[in-house]
């Protein structure tokens, strides 16, 4: 018994003392002390190992390079862990890359990417790993630390650090961060800076400077945004040709909890919304997400790309990414819907200098919200003229023409029956506003034409140049139109209705279409309400007005029948009581019809108002 007690106590002290080893890497807790848990102190320190940085002072923009070597290839290792400190505090700072693949990050004190560790306890001659300093440097020296594991019990504690100065300028006893002037210091191991010529409008509402750097093999991106508005969006893309589409971007989204996220996305093709990443095969490089954070109404998202490999596939829908590759940046930007979706561009503009993954580059591009806006406002007014244009002036002109020709016959507008002369006035209007908006949209779209990748959109821009090509056709037949009494006024009548009934159609899909443009939130905020209803209600319209005529017209008859007499009693006394009878009829049926037509115009009216509203809103 007591045997079995004895190995058992033997078992977990074994136990205990491995289990505070880490094979795989320093745990979160211990960055504050660097002291691994193994029950062992320090050794005295030793010039067997050495802790270098590419630089020995830092800018807020900077990417420091850390390596930890062996000084012989004897010299090997099994653990490490790299912390960042301030000199002052012994605050815990910066963020960390890894560069490696022997190591992973650390989250010190759970914030992310805050330190670097081993994986795995096999010998190692060499560490490397990339550190970003803070968007804020309120200490006067940063101190990098290192603790080096050879053994479980072979422990090197407080040997090796390195103290890195902060550029002046870059100090801010205020937590405010100054830009600074100076020429930041290079390594061999970082290629060459290409000369890049930034895009600066005056006035300015979002801005966005990009820098990367290229440190053997890895790209380190980093993205700060100025002014990115609450449910907005702005991309890098990299494309080959200046053109949008099969170009690879780059989303730093602003949420509606106002949390910043990055997403890697790729455009396969025209305007079609980009689609994650990860949904094809070796998009080019590991994509691995350093920060995403809102600071100082500055939205920063930053990033690095590594481990770029060739594809095999012949064919793709897009090549992969490329770090020696020349592209050209494209600068996008746009709003989220109510699910912190991407909905399409509201700019876009494709700068005019080459860069490559491999180079170290900055782009600052400033977009113009006043400019923005004015582009906007052209699509906005082109919605809003047509749905006053169609669902007003051209319905009430077809009902004026189809059921109003014997209303108040006795009355003139201009020198004609008052529906002609509306129907007259109402039409040449409606193809006048139709050619505006028209223009306006030419204008909007840079007078080209939309691409067949953009589902509604191309759909919507046949129906209108249809719609457009009848309205055009409309008054050009009614100028050439035969005498009423002509043996053909038949066929122009007919023409006349179908191109004017076809157009009104044509005009509610037009509309619809629009209600599933990228650009807008109309789908999931159920707008298309407001056009279902106006579907609704024009077929009922025509028919009361079709049954008001046949009632009345039923009724006459039946009068007319019920008033035969011979001739005698015609002579003494029937025509005058069969016009009674008909004047009285159709006085009261114009009055029903006058009644129902303002209702009509009401009700366009008001939907018209409500979808323009909308529109002007979006």
């Amino acid at each position: 018994m007591k045997s079995s007690i004895y190995r058992l106590f033997f078992f977990f002290t074994i136990y205990i003392k491995y289990g505070y080893n880490y094979p795989t890497g320093a745990p979160d807790t211990i960055c504050g002390t660097m002291t691994p848990g193994h029950g062992v102190s320090s050794q005295t320190c030793s010039s067997k190992f050495t802790l270098k940085s590419d630089k020995s002072q830092y800018s807020t923009n900077d990417v420091i390079h850390i390596t930890v070597n062996g000084s012989t290839s004897t010299d090997v290792f099994e653990g490490v862990l790299l912390v960042a400190k301030t000199q002052t505090s012994s605050q815990v700072i910066g963020t960390w890359v890894v560069v490696s693949p022997t190591t992973r990050v650390v989250n010190c004190n759970s914030v992310a990417n805050t330190g670097i560790t081993h994986i795995s306890n096999d010998n190692k001659l060499s560490v490397e790993a990339l550190w970003y300093p803070p968007a804020t440097i309120t200490d006067p020296n940063t101190i990098i630390r290192a603790t080096v594991v050879t053994a479980f019990s072979t422990i090197y504690v407080n040997c090796f650090s390195i103290t890195l100065n902060p550029k002046q300028a870059n100090i801010s006893s205020n937590g405010t961060t100054v830009s600074s002037s100076m020429t930041a210091m290079s390594s061999s191991a970082v290629a060459s800076p290409t000369t890049t010529t930034p895009v600066v409008s005056q006035t300015s509402d979002v801005g966005v400077n990009i820098n990367w750097t290229y440190t053997n093999g890895l790209t380190s991106v980093k993205m700060q945004i100025n002014n990115l508005k609450t449910s907005q969006w702005l991309a890098l893309g990299l494309s080959l040709d200046q053109q949008m589409g099969e170009d690879h971007v780059f989303v730093c989204k602003h949420l509606a909890d106002n949390t910043v996220a990055l997403e890697r996305r790729i455009n396969p093709g025209g305007h079609t919304p980009p689609v994650l990443a990860s949904t094809i095969a070796n998009p080019g490089g590991t994509l691995n997400i350093i920060t995403q954070k809102l600071e100082n109404g500055i939205a920063y998202c930053e990033f690095t790309l590594s481990n770029f490999t060739s594809s095999t596939r012949r064919k793709r829908a897009i090549s992969v990414l490329s770090q020696s590759t020349p592209y050209y940046p494209l600068i996008a930007i746009g709003n989220l819907d109510s699910s912190n979706q991407m909905m399409q561009h509201a700019s876009e503009t494709a700068l005019s200098q080459n860069v490559q993954l491999n180079q170290q580059t900055k782009v600052v591009y400033n977009i113009d919200g006043s400019g923005d806006s004015a582009q906007s406002n052209l699509m906005k007014a082109h919605g809003i003229i047509m749905i006053f244009t169609w669902i007003l002036f051209v319905s009430t002109g077809i009902i004026l023409a189809r059921y109003f020709k014997q209303t108040w016959a006795n009355k003139k507008l201009c020198g004609h029956p008052i529906w002609f002369a509306v129907h007259r006035a109402l039409m040449p209007c409606t193809a006048l506003l139709t050619i505006i908006a028209f223009i306006l949209i030419l204008v909007y779209e840079k007078g080209k034409w939309i691409e067949k990748d953009e589902q509604p959109e191309f759909a919507h821009s046949i129906v209108g140049i249809i719609v457009i090509c009848f309205v055009i056709i409309q008054p050009i037949m009614a100028l050439f139109r035969c005498k009423p009494d002509a043996d053909y006024r038949f066929i122009f009548n007919y023409l006349h209705r179908f191109v004017g009934i076809s157009a009104l159609i044509l005009s509610i899909v037009a509309m619809f279409l629009a209600m599933f443009f990228t650009q807008f939130n109309f789908k999931a905020t159920k707008v298309w309400g407001i056009l279902v209803a106006w579907s609704c209600w024009l077929p009922i319209i025509f028919i009361i007005f079709w049954f008001i005529d046949f009632h009345y017209k039923q009724e006459t008859t039946e009068v007319r029948k019920a008033d035969s007499i011979d001739m005698n009693d015609v002579q003494r006394n029937g025509p005058v009581q069969i016009n009674t009878v008909e004047v009285v009829n159709n006085t009261k049926k114009d009055r029903i019809k006058g009644i129902f037509l303002l209702i009509h115009i009401l009700v366009a009216l008001g939907l018209a108002l409500a979808l323009a509203i909308v529109v002007g809103k979006a």
